[in-house]
């Protein structure tokens, strides 16, 4: 069941995409999915066969390329985003008979420059978010509805307004429990995957 459930998250780390990364992960856990990435597992084991391994694991995958591109001056491109892609749609055409039904999710801040960029992603749809939290909750939650056509999903505005009532409580709670705001904002990913957890199963009990 792990599988059918597991949902490969491609995406920056950098602190300036935190706010885009939580509303990813909440919006999976909303969802029932499981979020996996390769920040929640251990740092004992080479990145890349992490990587690969989540891949496998995985019947969906979200890739978000939005940092791809330099930002500012004299900034290099980052391709570890596409190169990630490639492997998991090389699991798709090459790994076997149980991968032929892995489903993928391109974000992009602005998908045309990326079809132009990876000429050979042109046949696939990347969707655009323009690094908002809110669009992507709602590119994410209407990929999984079309993708999945034997369960029904709540609606993007009740996901958004969940993953707002959440942060908010999320900050209320940890800084009665003596956290620094500075400490919740950077908090890991994984700390962030089960608070949400949490949560998400205490309000829908």
């Amino acid at each position: 069941m792990g599988f059918e459930k597991n949902v490969f998250i491609n995406c920056p780390f950098d602190s300036d995409y935190i706010p885009l990364l939580r509303s990813i992960l909440f919006t999976t856990l909303y969802l029932e999915l499981i979020p996996r990435i390769s920040q929640t597992t251990s740092s004992s084991i080479i990145r890349i066969v992490q990587i690969k391994q989540l891949i496998k694991d995985s019947k969906y995958s979200i890739h978000d390329l939005s940092r791809s591109r330099p930002l500012k001056m004299n900034d290099l491109p980052r391709m570890n985003m596409p190169y990630e892609l490639g492997l998991d749609n090389g699991c798709i055409e090459y790994g076997g008979k149980k991968f032929k039904d892995k489903k993928i999710l391109i974000l992009a801040t602005d998908k045309y420059f990326y079809q132009r960029m990876l000429s050979d992603i042109a046949g696939q749809d990347i969707e655009n978010h323009n690094d908002d939290p809110l669009t992507i909750i709602k590119k994410i939650r209407d990929w999984i509805s079309r993708v999945d056509d034997k369960n029904a999903y709540p609606g993007s505005n009740e996901i958004w307004l969940a993953f707002n009532q959440f942060n908010d409580d999320l900050i209320t709670n940890l800084i009665a429990q003596h956290y620094l705001l500075t400490d919740i904002q950077e908090m890991p990913a994984s700390d962030y995957i089960k608070f949400a957890y949490d949560w998400i199963a205490n309000l829908k009990s």
